[in-house]
């Protein structure tokens, strides 16, 4: 990808060190033309191990130190001369959305209100069920304790970045009643963050992912389902395929982008019960974790991201179907947990799931990734046992 000033354009990441949605993007990026970089706070994270990125920079967390955070955000721009800036991370996207006209490069969003509004689980439902879009019920956080049925707990905001030293990410659970739910709200609160109940449905998780312009028009996309997820019941995809995008699903999603005056990149999270109505349960702003399915299948969304928020032209594209994903560490704790069949059986299913599936971390021709989220596994457990 070259500019008008005949070279490749640069594009910074900056991230907890982490982010497999960071490496996709690197990864992405760099096949696309781009010279990507890496801000993280230290240099050992997959993203950073890449051999397809080329500059690495001390970035310090957005959510333990934001002035900070941005003060090394605007060194690395004016060092490497980036012609693009994204967060993979919401606390990332947040602080930099805000002080986006401090930074001398592209921060790829739209206006500070309109990321807010999509990032909030409750101003996301309700834009939702203003154009039709089924969410899961809601339940007053303070008057659950009589409920004995699953609910869902989460943050409205699962980064608080107003908050110095709270958590880079509140992580959404799954509880199997009222008084797990009170507990989990009061964890909530104790984290910084609002709590939102919802119901739970049980269901196949499914996502719609795409690219769109400032007038909501969709330059590339792709859907996913998925057939395990770790952790269970409310976590990610750890073996997925892409399905053909079903206008059912990508109409109402577009119309709801629209009317939250969206800009790039959107995840749109479903969960699909068995009465096979989908309900919206969540909207990723920024790069996600089996974001490698949908440049595997033909649509890449970084590279269509960078391109459009830095006045490119931009191919329309859409992945294809039948392209499978896998993430084989996430996979291999869940059949760890759930023994599908007995766990000999359920892990021998894994390896041969990973196969001929695109990897969000393995990878022959970029190995550092896999070698470097092994030795922090091995030096996890050291640490753990010495």
């Amino acid at each position: 990808m070259t500019g008008g000033r005949g070279v490749a354009l640069r594009a910074l990441i900056v991230e907890t060190g982490f982010s497999r949605g960071a490496l996709a993007a690197v990864r992405a990026l760099a096949g696309a033309g781009w010279q990507v970089g890496v801000g993280a706070p230290a240099a050992s994270g997959p993203a950073s191990s890449s051999r397809l990125r080329r500059w690495r920079h001390r970035v310090p967390a957005a959510h333990e130190d934001r002035d900070a955070f941005l003060a090394a955000v605007r060194d690395a721009v004016r060092d490497r001369g980036y012609d693009i800036v994204f967060g993979a991370g919401e606390a990332e996207v947040l602080a930099l959305s805000k002080a986006r006209d401090t930074v001398e490069a592209v921060v790829p969003h739209a206006a500070h209100p309109s990321v807010v509004r999509a990032i909030d689980k409750q101003s996301l439902c309700d834009a939702a069920r203003s154009i039709g879009l089924a969410t899961a019920r809601a339940l007053d956080p303070d008057a659950v304790a009589g409920e004995h049925r699953p609910l869902v707990v989460k943050a409205r905001l699962h980064a608080q970045p107003d908050r110095p030293g709270a958590p880079p990410r509140i992580d959404t659970l799954v509880v199997h009643d009222g008084a797990a739910a009170r507990r989990r709200v009061d964890e909530v609160r104790g984290l910084g963050g609002e709590p939102r109940v919802e119901e739970f449905h049980a269901g196949r998780l499914m996502a719609y992912c795409a690219v769109v312009t400032r007038e909501a028009r969709v330059v590339a996309d792709c859907m996913q389902v998925a057939s395990r997820i770790w952790p269970p019941e409310a976590g990610a995809s750890c073996r997925a395929e892409t399905v053909r995008v079903d206008p059912r699903i990508a109409g109402p999603a577009v119309r709801l982008l629209a009317a939250l005056g969206w800009f790039g990149l959107a995840q749109l999270q479903f969960v699909v019960p068995e009465d096979g109505a989908p309900r919206l349960i969540d909207l990723n702003g920024r790069f996600y974790g089996s974001m490698a399915l949908a440049t595997a299948a033909g649509a890449n969304l970084p590279a269509a991201w960078a391109a459009l928020a830095t006045g490119q032209d931009v191919p329309p594209a859409r992945a294809r179907p039948g392209v499978r994903y896998h993430w084989l560490e996430g996979d291999l704790r869940r059949a760890a947990a759930e023994r599908r069949g007995g766990l000999v059986a359920d892990l021998a299913g894994t390896l041969r799931h990973a196969a001929g599936a695109t990897h969000s971390v393995l990878s022959a021709r970029d190995p550092g990734p896999a070698l470097a989220r092994v030795r922090e596994l091995v030096s996890g457990i050291r640490s753990r046992h010495g």
